[in-house]
């Protein structure tokens, strides 16, 4: 009998034990990750700024803000993290929400997690791992797979750096992002119908706080 309460006592110890070892910890990005409810402007060739949706309303842009999501990578490691527009377009993460189609990009940055400041390594274009719709200026939309190139420079996330809309405050996020002219995404139909030439999108937003009144 005692010999069967022993066994018992180690096969408890030892589940225990196992539980202990696969409960999830933080990852090395912990302090910059989340989801972050945010808006994207146009910056035009002369500098001046347009909302996007204000501009060209529901169809091209599904919303005034959408949700993007900042995320550690496989490696784990503190000084580099994910940014993805969360699209529901792509082959990529898939997730509740999509600013446009246009606009779907999901790329790695260099991060520092001390100052919050963030961009694609050495402040240049990095492969998007996310499709888009492309336009090409002498063919128009294309249906062929576009992956652009993607740019991130001026990121910041700093901590109760924003209000929510029930006025606690909280971590707030901010960046430029540029596609590559290769494809030059939407520019070209901005410019025909709009008089716009776009230069790159400027987007800033808090965190995603789950709550209706936030929305």
């Amino acid at each position: 009998m005692k010999n069967t309460i022993y066994l018992l006592m180690a096969i408890l110890t030892l589940g225990l034990l196992s539980c202990e070892k696969d409960e999830p910890g933080g990852t090395a990005t912990e302090s910059v990750a989340g989801e972050w409810y945010v808006s994207f402007s146009m910056i035009d060739s002369d500098g001046d700024t347009t909302n996007a949706a204000d501009l060209v309303g529901v169809g091209w842009f599904d919303a005034e803000k959408g949700i993007i999501r900042t995320f550690n990578t496989a490696a784990n490691v503190p000084d580099k993290m994910f940014i993805s527009d969360m699209t529901v377009f792509g082959d990529g993460i898939k997730g509740s929400s999509s600013i446009s189609p246009y606009l779907c990009f999901q790329i790695p940055v260099d991060v520092n997690q001390e100052t919050g400041t963030f961009s694609t390594a050495n402040n240049d274009f990095v492969t998007n791992l996310e499709e888009n719709l492309g336009y090409d200026p002498e063919d128009g939309w294309t249906e062929e797979e576009h992956y652009a190139k993607v740019k991130i420079v001026n990121g910041k996330i700093t901590k109760d750096g924003g209000k929510q809309n029930n006025g606690s405050p909280d971590d707030s996020i901010e960046f430029d992002i540029y596609f590559d002219n290769n494809y030059d995404v939407l520019a070209g139909e901005f410019e025909s119908y709009f008089g716009v030439k776009i230069d790159h999108y400027h987007v800033k937003g808090i965190r995603y706080s789950g709550l209706t009144e936030n929305d």
